[in-house]
């Protein structure tokens, strides 16, 4: 398929949107309607950027984990939901998240926990569930979380 039957302004805006950051096709079919482009307009414009390289979900799934696990420090929990809600594969998906090292997750688990514990204020029952809650919002294991509340108060 070429771009001849597109729409060239739309075609390099979305090669701009494309370029700017990863994203994966869920992102860029959300901007093609936005853009005002019809169904089948959007089809063959997804297969130019896919058959580009514009857009790669498993190199979007990868870039999303490693940006939302290092600089947001989200928990594997919260990555993977995010990656469902924009269309990603399960497999994908797990790609993405087996390239975090268990030996960096455990790290910022620890690092994150200890440094919210040492923010909490109030009485110990009331920093216990603001301490959950918090790591339990960004994605992390129950199982871990836990472990940490047994270990710190």
């Amino acid at each position: 398929m070429t771009a001849s039957h597109q729409d060239p302004e739309i075609l390099k805006k979305i090669e701009n949107f494309c370029s700017y950051q990863e994203r994966c096709k869920k992102e860029v079919i959300d901007k093609l309607f936005k853009l005002t482009t019809d169904q089948s307009e959007i089809d063959n414009i997804i297969n130019y950027l896919v058959n580009r390289n514009f857009i790669d979900e498993q190199r979007f799934a990868s870039s999303f984990t490693r940006g939302k696990f290092r600089i947001k420090k989200w928990g594997k929990i919260k990555i993977t939901l995010e990656l469902k809600k924009r269309g990603i594969d399960s497999n994908l998906i797990s790609k993405a998240i087996n390239q975090i090292s268990d030996q960096d997750y455990i790290s910022a688990f620890d690092d994150l926990s200890i440094k919210k514990f040492g923010l909490l204020s109030g009485s110990k029952d009331s920093r216990k569930r603001k301490f959950i809650n918090f790591l339990s919002y960004r994605g992390w294991e129950y199982d871990f979380i836990i472990k940490k509340v047994n270990e710190l108060f």
